[in-house]
């Protein structure tokens, strides 16, 4: 987790938690969020941006649809939410995941943690299958999806534009295989 963590002072190793997210956290999600859309990598959507739309949208989740934060020493680093994928009864135990990490903190292990995290409560809450869409070109998180059991299941091409340009979007999956009956 970088120089905080590691145990390289004689200070007392600091741990990563991983908890429910609250309003108090509204500033520090949203700002997580502009973060991932300025730099393309998690997100093509620049809505729900501000503190204000954040507030609302985190009264909208539930023990169903939880959201949980990777709090660092009273600082949010990352966050994670599962959503509705489909309002169809057939696919009622599927949810989308999403999941984005402070700039700084990319690659440190804060996605995994939130990852097995909202996995486990995914789990608990009877889910089947996680599904997630992220641009082509996020190799961070394409690899956190390989360390924590997700596959690839397919590439939109030129999904999306941003700035003028065609993206491409991985579309992943998480099968919750004791939750398939």
């Amino acid at each position: 987790m970088g120089s905080p963590t590691d145990g390289s002072s004689d200070k007392p190793r600091v741990q990563l938690q991983v908890r429910p997210g609250e309003m108090r956290d509204a500033a520090e999600i949203a700002c997580i969020y502009l973060q991932a859309t300025q730099d393309h990598l998690a997100t093509f959507e620049n809505f729900l941006g501000t503190p204000e739309e954040r507030a609302r949208w985190l009264n909208e989740h539930s023990a169903r649809y939880p959201l949980l934060v990777a709090e660092l020493n009273g600082r949010v680093l990352g966050w994670a939410s599962l959503g509705t994928y489909h309002a169809r009864p057939r696919i009622d135990g599927i949810a989308e995941l999403l999941i984005y990490i402070y700039r700084d903190y990319r690659r440190h292990g804060v996605g995994r943690e939130l990852m097995r995290a909202i996995q486990s409560l995914a789990r608990a809450q009877g889910h089947f299958k996680l599904i997630g869409r992220f641009l082509a070109h996020n190799d961070a998180g394409r690899m956190l999806c390989r360390q924590t059991g997700w596959r690839e299941v397919g590439v939109h091409q030129k999904h999306t534009q941003l700035e003028g340009l065609w993206h491409d979007v991985v579309l992943v999956e998480y099968l919750i295989p004791e939750n398939l009956k």
